[in-house]
This record gives C-alpha cells, sequence and structure tokens, in this order.
C-alpha cells in the first residue's frame, strides 16, 4: 500500500498564515517602531530601511515579522523591547553596515585627472578656479 499523504506544514508556518500585513515607519532617534502599543527594537542591519513591513498576529504581540515586500517571505523574527534589560545601561554597539564605510582617498579622481589633461594641452585657463585664486572675488 502506498502512502498518499502529504506532510503538512509546522506549526509556525500555520500561525504566520493568520498574520496580517503592517508596515511602520521606525524611529531614527533609537531605532524603534510600535505595533499595537508594544514597542519593538530594529536591529542595526535594518537601519537603512524607512518603512519597514510586518506580519504581525494582533492577539500575540511576543513576536513580529519582518517581512520582504515583493516575495512575501518572513526575513527575521523580532521580540518586543525589553525594558528592564535596556535599563541596566549594557547597549550591543550598533554597527554600520559594511557598505557605508568610506573608502580611502585613492588621489586625484579619474575624470578631474582627464580633464586636467585636457586643459594643459588646450593652453586654456580651467573652467573652475577656486574661491581664493578669483581676481575678481576677495
Amino acid at each position: 500500500m502506498h502512502d498518499i499523504g502529504r506532510p503538512g506544514p509546522d506549526a509556525a508556518a500555520v500561525a504566520l498564515c493568520f498574520t496580517a500585513e503592517v508596515s511602520r515607519t521606525q524611529r531614527r532617534s533609537d531605532g524603534t517602531l510600535t505595533v499595537g502599543g508594544v514597542r519593538f527594537e530594529v536591529p542595526s542591519r535594518y537601519d537603512h530601511l524607512e518603512k519597514l513591513h510586518l506580519r504581525v498576529a494582533a492577539w500575540d504581540l511576543r513576536q513580529v515579522h519582518l517581512v520582504d515586500l515583493k516575495s512575501g517571505a518572513a526575513r527575521s523574527r523580532w521580540y518586543p523591547f525589553d525594558k528592564h534589560r535596556n535599563a541596566e545601561g549594557r547597549r550591543a554597539a550598533r554597527v554600520a553596515p559594511r557598505d557605508a564605510v568610506p573608502a580611502a582617498p585613492t588621489g586625484v579622481a579619474p575624470l578631474l585627472q582627464k580633464l586636467i589633461a585636457q586643459y594643459a594641452a588646450t593652453g586654456l585657463p580651467p573652467a573652475y578656479l577656486p574661491k581664493a585664486e578669483r581676481e575678481d572675488r576677495p
């Protein structure tokens, strides 16, 4: 006899199906947002997002899920902001994303180098003179 049954989804997947999708704007001052009177801390890796789309079960605000707007898939689960732990004063360092770190200067920009070479070849004065080098202004 062949088994014709299909495995069902786990309880967490079923619970996620019965949630509502809401969008919230995070506070820039402390990186938190509020859903139904409960405050949630936004992880630092999502600081660059202005509007966050969440899946929320209105009857159970012990967790919310961050959702990808295009696919609708839950990306991460967040828990309420712990006021007692926050009052102790121990803070995790907020880390800037690796992309936001400015690159070390490498000298003159390539396009600027090209323009300087063109002006030197033609003998014309440069199109821009810094304020200190202008004769018409002090």
